[in-house]
């Protein structure tokens, strides 16, 4: 989790009225008066007022340094902000001209008494504050209510350089692999393809029936189940001469402990990552080995990993101090198991109503996954993020 982040609310809700927020605040928005999420946005969704409003408890705090930065888009020509101050009339106003439905990135900074706002990280207004401000709004030029849309919006308690600022709007190209917490590349090893990550499960076999008097024959396709997921990572080590068995070694014994690891794919920022319970079913032969010069050596490898349970619900846990909990309530005549995220399981969960709580002892982020026949759950509550309603 970035530093000093109090507010992060990504927008990437398929639907329902909660926009997470994913800083350790935990300040979630709730949307009303139409307001809804859209997929027409930067990354994966955003918000579209559509007249409506987002409300989130989490306050700009004005009498100290801070950075507030967002994705918006109008359908206007002009967009503009206010600074209110304590007393009558007294308020410091700034309108710029934009692109209507174009997405345009806004900064906002306050440190000391400086206030500075970028557009498209260039500076468009500077000033000094005689006074800290009691409140700040966004504006366009609607008289009835804002039909703006935004997307990654990012509140933190320090005043970010340009350069920072600059610097979030950038999203890694590289796909990163985790195996129980461990980034792939401390081993040396990197992914350079990957087969069964996404994509439809294969369906068991259903009930058959073959009318003798009909043509064809009759399956049972209500409610259909799934296979098991094989994944197949193709990997490549790079590891010093002298030290190359034992690195590969360090690398594969983490999928040899005793019950199911952690496989992690995180393909666009950490928010929202795939997560699979995996184990390694069969051997794992080095393809190739050469070396460069007289130092480092490289090899290549298939990894086999299955994911036995499948079709799971996502949740995300933000620790901000030891010994939180995570509650779920639950309402399911179809069992479920629950992964926790530090190694911790819990099976079999069936029934009405069943309340769960967990305590985390460390300070952390932990993504839950809860599998078994996701789609029949009859009642959910739970005080975690749900960053994948159904992930299969």
């Amino acid at each position: 989790m970035e530093d000093n982040l109090i507010l992060y609310l990504p927008f990437d809700e398929i639907d329902g009225t909660i926009a997470y927020d994913y800083s350790a605040s935990r300040a979630d928005g709730i949307l009303s008066e139409g307001a809804q999420f859209t997929k027409n946005a930067v990354r994966g969704r955003a918000l579209d007022l559509l007249g409506g409003e987002c409300l989130t408890s989490k306050l700009l705090p004005l009498a100290s340094d801070f950075t507030l930065v967002f994705y918006v888009k109008s359908k206007f020509n002009s967009l503009g902000w206010l600074l209110n101050f304590s007393g009558i009339d007294n308020y410091l106003e700034k309108w710029i001209d934009v692109i209507p439905d174009t997405w345009q990135y806004f900064a906002f900074v306050k440190q000391g008494a400086t206030f500075t706002a970028y557009s498209n990280n260039a500076e468009v207004q500077k000033v000094l504050l005689s006074a800290n401000p009691v409140g700040f709004s966004l504006n366009d030029p609607s008289l009835f209510g804002s039909n703006v849309c935004f997307d990654e919006v990012k509140m933190y308690n320090v005043a970010k350089t340009l350069n920072e600022i600059i610097k979030l709007q950038s999203v890694s190209p590289d796909i990163e692999y985790y195996v129980d917490g461990q980034n792939f590349k401390d081993f040396g090893v990197s992914v350079k393809d990957s087969l069964g990550l996404f994509g439809m499960l294969e369906r068991k076999d259903s009930l058959s029936i073959d009318y003798e008097s009909y043509h064809g024959v009759y399956l049972h396709k209500k409610f259909p189940r799934y296979k098991e997921r094989t994944v197949t990572l193709d990997c490549f080590i790079e590891a010093l001469r002298s030290d190359f068995t034992n690195a590969l070694f360090r690398f594969l014994s983490c999928f040899d402990r005793p019950e199911t690891q952690r496989l992690t794919v995180e393909y666009d920022g950490k928010e929202k990552p795939l997560v699979y319970e995996v184990y390694s079913p069969s051997a794992t032969d080095i393809q190739k080995r050469w070396t460069y010069g007289n130092e480092l050596m490289v090899g290549e490898f298939k990894l086999k990993l299955v994911e036995c349970e499948p079709v799971k619900r996502v949740l995300r846990h933000i620790g901000v101090t030891a010994d939180t909990q995570a509650t779920i309530t639950v309402s399911t005549y179809k069992k479920l198991n629950i992964y926790w995220g530090d190694g911790t399981r819990t099976f079999n969960i069936s029934g009405l109503n069943q309340q769960i709580a967990h305590t985390y002892s460390q300070i952390g982020t932990y993504d839950i996954i809860i599998t078994g026949v996701i789609e029949e759950i009859e009642a959910f509550a739970t005080n975690c993020i749900v960053v994948w309603d159904k992930l299969m």
